[in-house]
């Protein structure tokens, strides 16, 4: 009895504790309401736990065919010379061929049933490169993979947006991202797994298994969706988690941050304002850079490890390149709450691309001992770290434009993906490994623009907060509700006209 007692004395004090934990790492706003917090932790478990799960599968899938690669897959079906970025390349031209449409799909399908579906045919394609036995089945099905995942960092990326405050997103955008090195981490160990534990289980080999596992990871990751995933606040329907008044009041905080409803199509009039301006340029020209720094410690570390006269075990092959991963989410979180807490973008962004820079100098180099080497290799994972950094900025520059949000995010991911399609197979071609030297002379320069780069957005961000600054008059005054962060061009242009409405 007297323990039970305690308990029910502890409880509310252990309550407090929790909230003012979660606060003190600003996942709650302090003051927040008891209904809004509810709201927000709803969103949480629904949005998040869909989208890593969504990012944690697909990046898993997608690293297996690397360790699939260096584990006995080349030998098995019989890949030559550059056929690794070949297949690569063409995940990544499906991809991009599909990205345009479904990009538009978005906005005219309910996010809550494409994403899931894409889901499933994305196990299914995976499920398929377990059995191929030639060079040409596994073309295909890495043709299918890069159709099924165009929409998925992109859809889920817009519908986090589309439900967060600004002093919410960063926290939420960062552990979204980190899944994506811990799915790389993960098919590192899982393949270590399968071929020591099941490499010849009923016949099978061990990278094979690999693609069985991940097949099976991925459909409850879809249920998910189908479940509990919403579209934008202003047409979600209210379900068996989501309330009409936690509706109106999702709504509500959004025109609290003046954050415009999201209409059904993205007009030609939205596109042109948003290219006019220059976060387009600048964030989509900074994603290029990172989709190229962050490439040279994966695939190429991998193929460095396997080349080297060391000989390094299958094993080692595939554990060695999750050190990067680890440092890119213990440098994600740190990096988030820094950012969050201080509304700071521009610090983590800049000190990620400084150390990403000095690895890259360090290979070029190249005649070091090998342990300079493993930590060029190693803080590469700082390149993904800037993701979530870039794309939180990105969305803090144009928060208060949802059609801008939308055509800027896309943008980086499919241009900075076009670039991805065939650059490696120049600058990394699989033939020169263990020392690429073109490559890591091209990650170096692209390291040094990424440093530059960052300090103009930064420049570039002052001046606009400055100007909004100078309009905050007229808007408290009850004349606008919205800022425009393209200079030249009329907010006004971003919604339609009551003419046209009619």
């Amino acid at each position: 009895m007297g323990g039970g007692s305690d308990d029910t004395v502890h409880a509310p004090q252990q309550k407090k504790t929790t909230r003012k934990l979660l606060e003190g790492w600003h996942w709650y706003r302090p003051g927040i309401s008891r209904e809004e917090k509810i709201l927000v932790f709803k969103l949480d478990l629904s949005i998040l736990l869909f989208g890593c799960l969504s990012t944690f599968s697909k990046t898993l899938d997608n690293q297996a065919l690397t360790n699939a690669y260096v584990t006995g897959m080349r030998e098995d079906i019989g890949l030559t010379g550059n056929d690794l970025n070949y297949l690569n390349a063409v995940y990544y031209s499906s991809y991009l061929s599909f990205m345009i449409p479904a990009s538009f799909m978005l906005t005219r399908l309910p996010i809550s049933r494409i994403l899931p579906t894409m889901e499933i045919l994305w196990g299914v394609c995976t499920f398929g490169c377990a059995w191929v036995h030639n060079l040409t089945q596994l073309y295909v099905c890495r043709f299918f993979l890069g159709a099924t995942e165009t929409v998925a960092f992109t859809g889920v990326i817009y519908v986090i947006g589309s439900w967060y405050k600004r002093d919410e997103l960063g926290t939420r955008m960062a552990l979204f991202q980190i899944s994506a090195p811990l799915g790389s981490m993960i098919s590192g160990y899982l393949q270590t797994a399968a071929y020591t534990h099941l490499n010849g289980r009923h016949g099978i080999e061990g990278w094979r298994w690999l693609f069985i596992i991940c097949f099976c990871i991925t459909f409850p990751c879809a249920i998910i969706g189908y479940t509990c995933f919403p579209n934008q606040p202003n047409n979600t329907r209210p379900s068996w988690w989501l309330s009409p008044r936690e509706i109106e009041l999702a709504n509500k905080r959004l025109e609290e941050e003046g954050i415009m409803k999201v209409e059904k199509k993205i007009n030609w009039r939205a596109l042109t304002r948003v290219l006019k301006g220059w976060p387009w340029y600048c964030f989509v020209f900074a994603w290029c850079l990172y989709d190229q720094n962050q490439y040279w410690g994966t695939t190429p570390f991998s193929l460095y490890l396997k080349a080297s006269d060391r000989h390094y075990s299958p094993s080692q092959i595939n554990d060695y390149p999750t050190v990067g991963k680890a440092i890119a989410i213990v440098l994600t979180v740190i990096g988030s709450y820094y950012s969050d807490k201080t509304g700071d973008r521009f610090g983590p962004t800049l000190l990620g691309a400084i150390l990403v820079a000095s690895g890259s100098i360090i290979l070029v180099v190249w005649n070091v001992p090998e342990g300079a080497r493993f930590y060029a290799f190693f803080i590469d994972g700082a390149e993904t770290a800037m993701s979530t950094f870039l794309m939180s900025w990105a969305s803090d520059v144009v928060k208060h434009d949802s059609e801008a949000r939308s055509i800027i995010t896309a943008s980086m991911n499919c241009i900075g993906q076009v670039f991805l399609a065939w650059v490696p197979i120049f600058t990394f071609n699989v033939a020169k490994a263990p020392r690429f030297t073109v490559g890591f002379i091209f990650s170096m320069v692209t390291g040094i623009l990424h440093v530059l780069l960052a300090c103009l957005i930064q420049v570039l961000d002052v001046r606009r907060k400055r100007m909004e600054k100078k309009r905050m008059l007229p808007i408290e005054a009850g004349n606008n509700n919205k800022t425009d962060v393209f200079d030249d061009v009329d907010i006004e242009e971003s919604v339609s006209s009551p003419k046209e409405k009619q």
